[in-house]
């Protein structure tokens, strides 16, 4: 039970979130089906996908700078709500286009939102929590998105080849529920001068508000820079699971199948996160943030480096297994080293540098590995992405390395 009862105490607005988020992911349609809608339905070759999902990716630059603007200076909330109501509008039209060429131009402009959102929302969780808490807060909204995801994909594969529309109709219906839910319950969390005060006061010293821009403050914290460049990497890795895992499914077993095989392993992914978050939190929030991403990075290293190996479903189900609870790590350490080392002035902007670096990785994952596909088989692809993941295993030890050496010096 006590895997469970950690998440008990936490904000209200926490619980309002966690629902919105599992709502909107039950939708999430579109991202993980791009590419065999992209290849099977529009026709593209592996290279033009790779282009797409860059151009996709690349749009999150501009979204994160201009979320991270409004949400400081304007309005976490209405930010989150403005962005998040666009996007959905469009994947609501998309749904009645068909096959049309006009689907992937629109979805460029919906990605850009989206990532204004995400910026948003990222802002509002930090402000609702505390370096007591937020360990929890961040793994319970990620637990949130992984129970839709769970099943949200599952439904898609099961749509996909005879109710492709509903594909986006069902990611828009969710995403304006979640809405709902935001508009209602959720007040806007845009720190006052009393929550500056109270930063103080608390001896959270790396969240003190601070005067000057973003690359100020990131030239005073290299660390800081130096840790999301290097998750950039594992960004890179994991941005394969959308690209090259669905194209070898489908060179393996087929087109069709291999569509409904990827919903099932993109289920299993969201089953593991699900059962293994609350076990995985629990073991792993009192060791050091950077030590969780060194055991993330291995978990990538095996997981990912098996499909190159393997024709075999049982193999494709293990490897999910093993990269997901890489994933968990990730995902429960990464957003909370970054919450506790940034001044609260700046939050959504830093968040938006983060975005935008992490952005970067996903953008030009898929386009890199396109082009490496020309004249390499999708099982070199995969070694190369595992030899990336050792990499970045060893930038994050030296990290700590170099950490743990400040620390001692200014003793």
């Amino acid at each position: 039970m006590k895997f469970i009862t950690q998440y008990k105490g936490l904000p209200k607005q926490i619980y309002v979130l966690f629902i919105a988020r599992t709502i909107n992911s039950l939708g999430f349609f579109i991202f993980p089906f791009m590419t065999l809608f992209l290849s099977s339905r529009i026709g593209f070759s592996e290279s033009e996908i790779g282009i797409f999902l860059f151009l996709a990716s690349v749009v999150y630059i501009p979204g994160a700078i201009i979320g991270g603007k409004l949400a400081d200076h304007f309005s976490r909330k209405y930010t989150y709500l403005f962005a998040t109501l666009v996007a959905n509008i469009i994947f609501f039209i998309c749904g009645f286009l068909g096959n049309s060429i006009l689907i992937p131009i629109l979805l460029i402009p919906a990605f850009f939102f989206n990532s204004i959102a995400s910026t948003g929302s990222s802002a509002m969780l930090m402000d609702l929590t505390d370096p007591t808490n937020r360990q929890e807060s961040f793994s319970i909204m990620y637990l949130g998105m992984n129970i839709g995801v769970a099943i949200g994909p599952l439904i898609a594969g099961l749509l996909f080849e005879n109710y492709t529309s509903w594909i986006f109709w069902g990611d828009a219906i969710s995403g304006l529920l979640a809405i709902g839910l935001v508009l209602m319950f959720i007040k806007d969390t845009k720190p006052t001068p009393e929550d500056y005060e109270n930063i103080l006061n608390s001896g959270r010293k790396d969240e003190a508000a601070v005067v000057g821009s973003v690359l100020s403050i990131l030239l005073k914290k290299p660390i800081l820079l130096t840790f999301v460049i290097i998750c950039a990497i594992l960004s890179f890795a994991y941005a394969q699971t959308g690209f090259i895992l669905p194209l070898q499914l489908s060179q393996d077993f087929g087109i069709g199948t291999g569509a409904k095989l990827f919903g099932i392993l993109m289920s299993v992914n969201g089953i593991v996160v699900v059962l293994f978050t609350p076990i995985i939190v629990a073991l792993t929030k009192r060791i050091n943030p950077i030590i969780n991403l060194v055991m993330a990075s291995v978990c990538y290293v095996i997981g990912f480096g098996m499909y190159a190996f393997t024709k075999s479903l049982g193999i494709f189900v293990l490897s999910v297994v093993i990269w997901t609870i890489g994933e968990v790590l990730s995902a429960t350490n990464t957003g909370v080293y970054i919450a506790n080392r940034t001044p609260i002035s700046h939050r959504a902007r830093l968040q938006a540098i983060y975005e935008i670096i992490q952005g970067t990785g996903r953008a030009i994952g898929p386009m890199i590995i396109g082009w490496y596909l020309i004249g390499n088989t999708i099982e070199e692809s995969w070694l190369l992405v595992g030899w990336l993941c050792l990499l970045a295993s060893i930038a994050f030890s030296g990290l700590l390395a170099f950490e743990k050496s400040i620390n001692k010096a200014h003793k």
